[in-house]
């Protein structure tokens, strides 16, 4: 079976998709979908999910299992295909893997196109711009009823739960409860509250300039928290609320990597991570735009190359510091590493592997950087293109 949150299959955890990378013995199955949620089109998920499933069993048998070895492998999803419940929250795409000693399914906010690669090593280049240069960034949320703190990626976003910081950091979270001070409740009304509901702080003083001295004190300790907290990632951090309180807080904020501000006032945590994003996106393209600028300047020498086979070769012997991928691409072949034995195909018969993902794969592995770019922003028209160790 596969794991489960209740009802919600858990999201990809970057140590899970390093374990993706292992090498395995026998076949790997990997299975990508897009997903529709809450529609009559929501019927369609599980009649895809199956076609997929078909045609996972016909590779395996080309693989060289047979029928009843492949049905074996492919059983663990056989409760999810008649599972309605999961399929009618699905929303954005989902992803499957399965093996002899790995069996997990995913679902990711992701637009994947329908695919399925049975190899000696899982698909793992529609995911990889879930962890591309370990995009994580945080979104501190701030109002005069709670302190909220998210974690976000591209693709992604997650409240922290600030209850389940070491005692340390909530020590820093609190002030000395008194008759002009703020509070902060984090085991009382938050807590009752359940998950969801950040840090609540309320204000005593008469005097606003007073008020605003202990808001003062109040942001001071919480931006010793988010230092600790934050402090061994320096991810980049945004702040959220209305200008009053912003203000206040960058008057405290000590932490090295504040992006800036998104006013207003309540917002979804989606809304809060997509504008977050447009403030903090140059600095996890800048490796992306650094990458590109350097294969502009080395191509022509045998620092680089954008030949598919060349690369490939590099790759396997773990020569390619930096790999830059189109999105939309795929390349399709026979193909025997031993020998070197190298069949490209325009379509793709039931035996063949999909070379930028092997490449990809293969990169990864032996401690490469990847980008997966969209096409126009590939240098040239090659559906890949490498710098070199050496």
């Amino acid at each position: 079976m596969f794991k489960k949150q209740g009802d919600v299959m858990l999201l990809m955890k970057r140590e899970e998709f390093k374990e993706l990378l292992a090498e395995r013995k026998g076949p790997c199955v990997s299975i990508f979908m897009p997903t529709i949620k809450g529609s009559e089109e929501t019927k369609q998920n599980p009649i895809m999910f199956r076609k997929l499933l078909r045609e996972a069993g016909k590779k395996l048998v080309a693989y060289g299992l047979k029928t009843h070895e492949a049905g074996k492998l492919l059983a663990p999803t056989e409760k999810l295909q008649e599972d309605h419940k999961f399929w009618q929250y699905q929303s954005g795409g989902l992803a499957v893997f399965l093996s002899e000693t790995l069996n997990k399914v995913y679902t990711l906010p992701m637009a994947f196109k329908e695919l399925t690669v049975v190899a000696d090593h899982f698909c793992v280049t529609p995911v990889i711009p879930l962890f591309a240069e370990d995009g994580r960034f945080y979104v501190l949320s701030l109002s005069q009823r709670a302190v909220k703190l998210y974690q976000c990626s591209r693709y992604t976003v997650a409240e922290v739960d600030l209850r389940q910081m070491p005692k340390g950091i909530t020590d820093l979270l609190e002030l000395n409860r008194g008759e002009k001070q703020l509070e902060f409740h984090g085991n009382t009304e938050a807590h009752a509250a359940g998950p969801g509901r950040g840090a609540m702080f309320h204000g005593h003083a008469e005097d606003p300039d007073e008020d605003k001295d202990n808001i003062l004190q109040y942001f001071q300790n919480i931006n010793k928290g988010i230092n600790t907290v934050l402090g061994a990632t320096g991810g980049p951090l945004v702040l959220h609320g209305v200008d009053y309180l912003t203000r206040i807080y960058e008057k405290a904020n000590t932490y090295p990597n504040l992006r800036g501000r998104i006013g207003g006032g309540e917002l979804k945590p989606e809304e809060l991570k997509e504008m977050a994003w447009k403030l903090v996106s140059p600095v996890f393209e800048a490796g992306e735009a650094a990458s590109v600028k350097q294969f502009a300047e080395l191509e022509g020498t045998p620092r680089a190359s954008n030949h598919l086979k060349a690369i490939l070769k590099a790759a396997e012997e773990g020569k390619v510091a930096t790999l830059l991928v189109s999105s939309k691409a795929q390349r399709w072949a026979f193909y025997d590493q031993p020998s070197g034995i190298l069949n490209m195909h325009k379509k793709p018969d039931l035996t063949d592997t999909e070379l930028l993902d092997l490449c990809a794969i293969r990169t990864l592995h032996h401690g490469g950087q990847v980008y997966v770019l969209e096409p126009e922003k590939m240098p040239g028209a090659a559906p890949a293109a490498a710098i070199f160790r050496y």
